[in-house]
């Protein structure tokens, strides 16, 4: 299994449910900051609330930006069958702001259902609303986790190097039948 990693995004928060901003809040609820400074996503966490403020205001920019190596992709895309990804990501995290709407930009060029994953969003502190994350031993945001027929195959954490698609290859290709 390969794993990625260096030094997390840290910082504490404290639960508030107040001022949501108009989200589905059974999927894409929203808490104050331990400064009470700002909304952070919270628990399952779809697409929709990267496309409202506040958060559009990286991700739309950040995925324009993004331009995948197309040769990796062509290599990629048939690895994918089979795969699940869940991805755990911090709203308030900078490694999060970079590489999840990379991670959209791999998976919408490579054609991947949005229905095959799933996204948790994590407190400052690595919690969720229901503990998702315990069984999944989660140090640092964002982390991504590969399966392939349920198995985990390996995890990308906090900083894809040298780009989000060649991890994910490197992955699956070490894990190919």
């Amino acid at each position: 299994m390969l794993a990625f990693a260096a030094i997390s995004c840290t910082r504490r928060a404290t639960y508030s449910a107040s001022e949501q901003s108009g989200l589905d809040p059974s999927e894409n609820r929203e808490e104050k900051n331990a400064a009470g400074t700002e909304n952070i996503l919270i628990g399952p966490t779809t697409r929709v609330a990267f496309e409202n403020a506040p958060y559009n205001t990286w991700f739309h920019p950040a995925y324009l930006r993004y331009q995948p190596n197309q040769k990796i992709m062509d290599e990629l895309q048939p690895l994918l069958e089979n795969v699940t990804v869940k991805g755990y990501i911090g709203s308030w995290c900078l490694d999060s702001q970079r590489d999840l709407p990379r991670l959209f930009k791999v998976i919408d060029q490579a054609r991947f259902p949005h229905s095959r994953l799933q996204l948790i969003s994590l407190r400052e502190d690595k919690s969720s609303l229901k503990g998702e994350e315990k069984g999944d031993s989660i140090t640092a945001v964002p982390t991504f986790i590969l399966y392939r027929d349920g198995k985990e195959v390996g995890r990308i954490v906090e900083t894809a190097y040298p780009t989000l698609e060649m991890n994910m290859l490197t992955i699956l290709k070490g894990d190919t039948k």
